[in-house]
């Protein structure tokens, strides 16, 4: 009998000590997590399938049949699109993204990637920028382009005249130190000052550099509205003798004058191809525009800055040919003769006039709403402090068009935002779940299929970004789950600080940040760099 107690006590002993061992060092997983039963769309544009997609650290390890015990943690899929995480080509988030690192706005949209540096416009120096990124965390990977306007201001000021060789020397050289830190590649604003002043030479000078180091050109063209095609053909020349790619940066046509010009602007896309320019573009899915008023203004009234305008708006007669020219813009560019399409958005030194339009600032100050009493306004707006302002000027048949090109990208063209602060383009908060929503479970103008590779190898393949854009075997686990029965936008004009519905879950690099719609607090973003 006390044989037997011993062999149940040794026996007990040992599966107490191999509890302990197995608590100590418990045995490893082939997943860290399983998506499991979702429709997989691998960002390739081919049909989607049915799989389990397994994720081993920061990067995806398989793709099939995978038992739920073998992973540490599961997200059951079924119903559920899987998708790689979505690429924003096209955003101004480069400084944003230091006040606010969790970028709420862009992961509740299923955006794992944005890229700065957009319009001309980027932080400097970018190597010193990227590292404090880096160094502080954020909750998506983050990667950059040089902006022309940065460095010709820096070296020239706000001067409206060529640069000297000597200027033109140190332009190169910040381009290359900005592009050897890490940027994708040149962008510039020329409809932006001291951008404007810039001759089609003088970029093409500083895209050679880029192109040295297999950086691309993205641009906001010279005009979106009136002279769209001369500024389309600009940029193709740029590219074509800077030997680089060119994308188009939120390609549209902003005048209700030259509404339907998109076709003859896709058709110079398409003949630039055949001659072996690589062209690419993207577009927000809106009708209207977002930016300074100071697009409203001649380039001559902004030289010098916004101390020689006050100063030039103090002199009646130069007053008035400034008026006119603004008369004019408000006519035959972004305000469709109505002042009404304008609002303003932003104005520090009268924050009751945000959120109204021109036509009701006007009415407020018992004038009529003509394009004459609008200049004014925006005339006045300039003189106490910058403004910013929503312009309705595009029409949904070239929207519809551009969106249907096959070389066509989604970029938000917006910025990170704090909830509930400020008045905002709706884009900053839909952009990506209005495309599948609206324009692909509504209105059927895309694939679902079509619309993933948009928002996802495309950009990637176009910035060279290694291992982002896809579901495949080693790419990093980059994801995004979304209910294709719900997704939609939710932001609107009188209420854009609004979160979109159906994304469920968003992974970057391997690690959960959206959760069942909710964000984590995680900070897995990485700065990517330029390589090779």
């Amino acid at each position: 009998m006390k044989g037997i107690l011993r062999f149940f006590l040794a026996v007990a002993i040992i599966a107490l000590l191999l509890l302990g061992l197995y608590l100590l060092f418990p045995p490893t997983l082939p997943y860290d997590l399983a998506i499991i039963g979702g429709m997989v769309v691998d960002g390739t544009g081919n049909p989607w399938f049915r799989a389990d997609v397994g994720i081993k650290g920061e990067r995806i390890a398989y793709i099939g049949v995978i038992p739920a015990k073998e992973a540490s943690e599961v997200i059951r899929g079924k119903g559920l699109v899987v998708s790689p995480g979505f690429i924003d080509i096209h955003t101004h988030t480069d400084r944003g993204l230091l006040a606010n690192p969790l970028a709420e706005n862009y992961l509740y949209q299923g955006v794992t990637t944005v890229v700065g540096g957009n319009c001309g416009g980027s932080p400097y120096p970018i190597g010193e920028h990227l590292e404090k990124l880096r160094d502080e965390g954020i909750s998506l990977n983050f990667a950059t382009l040089v902006g022309h306007n940065t460095i010709r201001r820096k070296v020239m000021g706000m001067k409206d005249t060529p640069p000297t060789s000597e200027e033109l020397a140190e332009m190169k050289r910040l381009v290359k130190q900005g592009i050897t830190e890490g940027a994708l590649g040149l962008s510039t604003g020329l409809k932006y000052v001291p951008g404007a002043y810039a001759s089609t030479e003088e970029v093409i000078e500083l895209a050679k550099v880029a192109a040295r180091y297999h950086g691309i050109y993205a641009t906001h063209m010279r005009e979106e509205g009136l002279g769209v095609i001369e500024a389309l053909k600009e940029a193709i020349l740029i590219g074509e003798k800077g030997g680089l790619p060119v994308q188009i940066s939120h390609h549209k046509v902003v005048s209700a004058d030259l509404w339907g010009a998109s076709k003859e602007t896709l058709r110079l896309i398409e003949e630039a191809h055949s001659r072996g320019v690589e062209v690419t573009l993207d577009q927000y899915p809106y009708p209207a525009t977002s930016t300074g008023l100071t697009v409203l203004f001649p380039p001559w009234s902004l030289v010098g800055g916004s101390d020689e305008l006050k100063e030039r708006l103090s002199h009646p007669e130069t007053r008035q040919r400034i008026k006119e020219a603004i008369v004019y813009n408000i006519v035959h560019d972004r305000g469709g003769s109505d002042i009404g399409n304008i609002t303003v958005t932003y104005f520090q030194a009268d924050r009751s006039l945000e959120g109204k339009n021109l036509a009701e600032i006007a009415r407020l100050r018992g004038w009529k709403p003509t394009p004459q009493n609008g200049a004014e306004i925006v005339m006045d707006i300039q003189l106490k402090g910058e403004g910013s302002a929503i312009y309705h000027c595009l029409n949904d048949e070239d929207i519809e068009r551009i969106m249907r090109y096959r070389g066509g990208m989604v970029g938000s063209d917006g910025g990170i935002t704090i909830f509930g602060r400020g008045v905002v383009h709706p884009r900053n908060y839909g952009t990506f779940p209005r495309v599948l929503g609206y324009y692909v479970r509504e209105k059927g103008l895309l694939a679902l299929e079509d619309a993933i590779r948009k928002m996802t190898s495309l950009p990637a393949q176009t910035l060279r970004l290694v291992d982002r854009g896809g579901l495949r075997v080693g790419a990093y686990a980059d994801i995004t789950i979304f209910d294709p029965q719900r997704v939609i936008d939710k932001a609107t004009w009188e209420n854009p600080h609004q979160y979109p519905e159906g994304i469920a879950y968003v992974i970057v690099n391997g690690k959960v940040v959206i959760s069942r719609g909710k964000h984590t607090g995680e900070l897995p973003g990485y700065v990517l760099r330029r390589r090779g």
